[in-house]
């Protein structure tokens, strides 16, 4: 791993140097083998500043954190960093976890105590009587990813979705 660290408006002590190396190597543990880490101090008048970026094979990440101490900064920075990493470590391992050829789902009957749903946006709109057709052709001129509307041919609410493949879905609920 080559660790680069840039001083900035003061002299690099051997502390420093010493303190951000072992902290990377903790961060290491949930990347796996990181290519290279650059590492950018800057004092600027009480305010100390750490710039970290780390690139491992196939994923860079990297945080920036302030206070009046440069060891809290840095322990700051690779802090975020270190979630990062295993956020990713978690999204790697959860993608690739399954069970005789069958994906493994985790029981989500009962959500965690700690981690509370949210509704962070609620849209209203007058859902408009339409064919289909007319509905894809709406939607194929709007920036929306989809478009809820009244289907003129049943009378049911519907919805029409961009695909990946720049194809329009459709989905209509049945009771």
């Amino acid at each position: 791993m080559k660790i680069s660290i840039t001083s900035r408006h003061e002299r690099l002590t051997e502390g420093l140097k010493n303190h951000v190396e072992d902290k990377i190597q903790k961060v290491e543990k949930f990347l796996g083998k990181i290519k290279e880490a650059h590492v950018i101090l800057n004092f600027e008048k009480k305010v100390h500043i750490c710039e970290v970026t780390l690139a491992a094979k196939d994923l860079k990440l990297s945080a920036k954190a302030t206070s009046r101490d440069m060891y809290q900064s840095i322990d700051a920075a690779l802090t975020r960093l270190e979630t990062q990493a295993h956020k990713q470590k978690d999204k790697r391992v959860g993608h690739h976890r399954h069970e005789g050829g069958r994906e493994v789902l985790e029981d989500i009957s009962e959500p965690d105590e700690r981690e509370e749903i949210k509704v962070i946006k609620t849209k209203k709109f007058a859902i408009k009587p339409l064919t289909v057709e007319e509905a894809a052709q709406q939607l194929s001129l709007s920036k929306d990813e989809f478009l809820v509307f009244l289907n003129a041919e049943n009378e049911r609410t519907s919805v029409v979705y961009k695909r990946t493949d720049k194809h329009v879905g459709l989905i209509e609920p049945e009771y």
